[in-house]
């Protein structure tokens, strides 16, 4: 069939036929019948085509076909407990042991001599060892017992010699890398997967054969700043790496003699257009990798990644990129991230933006492993609970400060104890970068930690939402909300509800209203772990009446909307108990209006009285409002309570009338049905209430 499909092809003159005839050929690829010569001939011929759709095609066949001839290797099963010189632990337990430490990067101890190489017993996946080892660990065999690498041609099959023929001529593979530089779609081409399979092939069946053939081109599109010519070379680096897997120890140390000049060289040409592309590219070529495999190319981007050379741009794209391959080996390079911890702490108090933002995206991958979970031993990586003790020691002078905290730029040139409040004001917005990057990317939630920077928080973010405040106040809002949208453990409510009342009793406003706003989200995202805690319900259910009572007009209001929708959700209950405190403080006797001279200064804080019958009349109002669509036993009581104290002092009047304008709306639509609920003298005063006098009457 495939003969037939390319005898049919080369005889076609109208392309469009000629693209559905390689399209049906290109389907014929099945792992369990490799394709005849003249087909594989086709296709790798078909790789320098004119036609763009035809090329596309090409890749992705010779890809398949490499596939097909790759030499399988042997695999000899292994004891990792004798590895290890441990015994087999009685229970189950994930995270680091002492079974699964040889496993692990370890920088002192790298793989430079052919002797420790060969000896090494490399583990390619990442996953295996972390939680528990496979029921039979199949390891590669030694060197001796695999398939010999550096074939000459003779001993190659018929379609292996047409694949090497063709990438040993300079000619053909000029004209390849031309037509894999060239631009696809401006400002829309990504790094290529299916181009990286097939140099990933070449090198894995041929060994080094075509290196020498190809290296003066990646030294060219190296040194071209240009995308396309960047991104086919990240294509090519990448495909090299995974592709020499099982190749022998001189080579691998030849390879990387070549590729670290490269990779350097890269990095320094590195534009906003091409980042993302090398990020791929070292994140690809660290996939499913053995990192001590890898320890060439780990220590060459572990080299001073801000050293300034470049500008804020490349330090922040060598970040990207070392933080693409350590994102990848996961629990196995413990050892790297305590020193790339170790030389970021310093330099946390960076004054770009961009270098801040990607710090706090590779400190999210830092402290990945360190989750708390049953049956999960403490991570040999860097531990969340340390670093925050460090940083809190630094943000010292802010908890201490009393005066409002405003973006560094203001105090640039200070000097004395201003520079360190300064410098701790840089490394706080670092540190805002980090929970930010950390609220969509890891494992658990570290309450523990984040509830000290809470009352921090509190006091800088803004109550309004203006876009007008500066970075520092617009990211302490966001991680306020993105910490009240985490998940809590039942251990854990308690220390951030204790948190909470403290910061409820803070003499900011600010402060006190952003409690309210956290609290919602906290409880909505929460709820059914919270309901289950009977203690927390009732914490949060006098924390919001205690601030009804609040001397701020802003916090009354809010604390109002609070419990009206803890009451909607039924996380909180209207009970007698409730309604006979709300009628208790609407019934306050305000005093008399004191007579002031028109020149003396009015005093702003309302009186203690005034403010009970409000956080009265405002919990009524927030019961009313939590039965939008229905007339409960207890609303027409309410109702008429309310009703009392449409004549009182401001803001107890404009309270009762948006709550009545709220109660029209909502229940307009089946008035003739919750109607039914009222006496003839509660419709009576209601309908006075409701119904606006006429104009003409």
């Amino acid at each position: 069939m495939p003969l037939c499909v390319v005898q049919c092809v080369s005889s076609l003159r109208p392309w469009k036929f000629e693209h559905i005839c390689i399209g049906f050929l290109s389907l014929l690829l099945r792992d369990d019948h490799p394709l005849p010569p003249p087909a594989v001939r086709f296709f790798v011929q078909s790789l320098n085509h004119d036609a763009l759709i035809v090329r596309k095609m090409a890749i992705s066949a010779v890809a398949g076909v490499m596939k097909q001839l790759k030499r399988p290797h042997k695999k000899v099963e292994l004891n990792p407990y004798e590895i290890s010189g441990c015994e087999e632990p009685g229970e189950l337990m994930a995270g680091d042991r002492k079974d699964n430490r040889w496993l692990q990067y370890d920088g002192k101890n790298l793989l430079k001599t052919q002797e420790a190489w060969e000896a090494c017993r490399f583990v390619e996946k990442t996953h295996w060892g972390y939680y528990s080892w496979p029921r039979k660990l199949l390891l590669y065999a030694p060197v001796q017992e695999q398939p010999p690498l550096g074939r000459s041609r003779d001993e190659m099959n018929e379609m292996e010699q047409i694949i090497f023929d063709h990438f040993s001529d300079p000619k053909f593979v000029d004209q390849l890398i031309k037509f894999l530089s060239l631009e696809d779609r401006k400002g829309k081409d990504k790094f290529n997967p299916r181009r990286f399979c097939l140099f990933k092939g070449l090198f894995r069946n041929y060994d080094d054969a075509f290196l020498p053939v190809l290296r003066p081109h990646m030294e060219r599109l190296v040194a071209d700043s240009h995308e396309s010519t960047q991104r086919c070379v990240a294509e090519i680096i990448a495909g090299l790496i995974r592709g020499c897997k099982h190749w022998s120890f001189a080579k691998v140390e030849q390879l990387w003699g070549l590729l670290c000049p490269l990779i350097r060289k890269a990095l320094s040409n590195i534009t906003v257009e091409t980042y993302s592309d090398w990020g791929t590219c070292i994140a690809t070529a660290c996939e499913s990798r053995d990192p001590r495999k890898l320890h060439w190319l780990f220590e060459m981007l572990m080299e001073s990644p801000l050293n300034g050379e470049g500008g804020s741009f490349v330090d922040a794209c060598r970040l990207y990129v070392l933080q693409g391959g350590l994102a990848q080996q996961e629990w196995r390079v413990p050892e790297l991230l305590h020193r790339l911890l170790c030389y970021l702490e310093p330099k946390l108090t960076q004054v770009y933006k961009n270098v801040r933002e990607r710090i706090g995206s590779v400190l999210t991958y830092i402290f990945m492993i360190d989750v708390n979970l049953p049956c999960t031993r403490p991570a040999a990586s860097p531990r969340i609970g340390h670093f925050m003790q460090r940083v809190m020691r630094q943000l010292k002078p802010l908890m201490e400060a009393d005066e409002e905290i405003q973006n560094h730029v203001v105090e640039e040139n200070g000097v004395g104890e201003q520079d360190e409040r300064t410098q701790a004001i840089k490394l706080l917005k670092t540190v805002l970068k980090w929970l930010m990057a950390s609220a969509g990317r890891s494992f658990s939630t570290a309450v523990p930690e984040q509830l000290q920077l809470l009352p921090l928080l509190f006091k800088i973010a803004p109550v309004e939402n203006d876009d007008s405040y500066d970075e520092l106040k617009r990211d302490a809002k966001t991680c306020l909300s993105l910490m009240s949208q985490g998940l809590l453990y039942p251990e854990q409510i308690p220390l951030v509800l204790s948190m909470l009342k403290e910061i409820a009793g803070s003499s900011s406003w600010h402060a006190r209203y952003t409690v309210l706003t956290y609290l919602q989200t906290m409880v909505f995202y929460n709820l059914f772990t919270l309901l289950s805690h009977a203690a927390a319900v009732q914490d949060v259910r006098w924390l919001v009446i205690g601030l009804l009572e609040d001397e701020q007009l802003e916090v009354r209001e809010m604390a109002a909307t609070t419990l009206s929708g803890f009451l909607q959700c039924n996380f909180l209950s209207m009970d007698s108990p409730m309604q006979a405190h709300f009628e208790k403080l609407c019934k306050t006797r305000l005093p008399k209006k004191r007579k002031r001279d028109p020149g003396s200064a009015v005093d702003t804080i309302p009186p203690a009285d005034l403010v009970k019958r409000h956080a009265g009349v405002l919990g009524l109002s927030a019961c009313i409002l939590s039965s939008p669509y229905d007339v409960p036993a207890w609303m027409p009581q309410l109702l008429m309570d309310l009703s009392a104290h449409l004549n009182d002092t401001q803001p107890i009047e404009m309270t009762v009338k948006k709550t009545l304008s709220n109660f029209r709306r909502t229940h307009h639509d089946n008035w003739q049905e919750h109607k039914q609920q009222f006496t003839d003298d509660q419709l009576l005063v209601l309908t006075d209430l409701l119904v606006s006098p006429c104009y003409y009457a």
